[in-house]
């Protein structure tokens, strides 16, 4: 049974933000584990480091842009949210950079295919989220 103050916590729009990420690092956990019993240890580590280099710049995302928005005039918020998505991006490619220059060996397909799975989840997920209107 949920209490109030994670009714509270979920009810904003940080809260249901961060409650997405979790589950998609469940997810990145499970698909992690499925891939080591199944393929092995390569392709394992490579999904995992995709699924992280999602979910690190979507944090930081959702935590410089959502924590701090309130007083905020709509030119400033919209600012703020440019300019998250341009770290976004920038902890993106700096992740991949990483993970190609540093870690060998590496399963292409499992580290993109990982990456890949959580932006559709992400997508999913986040369309839920949305507000509906009736008509």
């Amino acid at each position: 049974m949920q209490n109030r103050g994670d009714s509270h916590r979920l009810s904003t729009p940080l809260g249901r933000v961060l409650a997405i990420l979790l589950a998609q690092a469940g997810v990145a956990l499970i698909l992690c584990a499925v891939l080591l019993l199944l393929t092995g240890r390569v392709e394992a580590w490579s999904a995992l480091l995709g699924s992280l280099i999602y979910l690190v710049p979507n944090l930081y995302f959702a935590l410089r842009t959502l924590s701090r928005r309130h007083g905020l005039s709509g030119p400033k918020v919209l600012a703020a949210m440019y300019i998250g998505q341009i770290w976004k991006m920038a902890l993106a490619i700096l992740g991949f950079s990483l993970v190609f220059v540093l870690v060998e060996p590496i399963s292409p397909f499992s580290l993109f295919g990982a990456f890949i799975l959580q932006q559709i989840l992400g997508w999913i997920a986040y369309a839920r989220m949305m507000p509906t209107t009736g008509s």
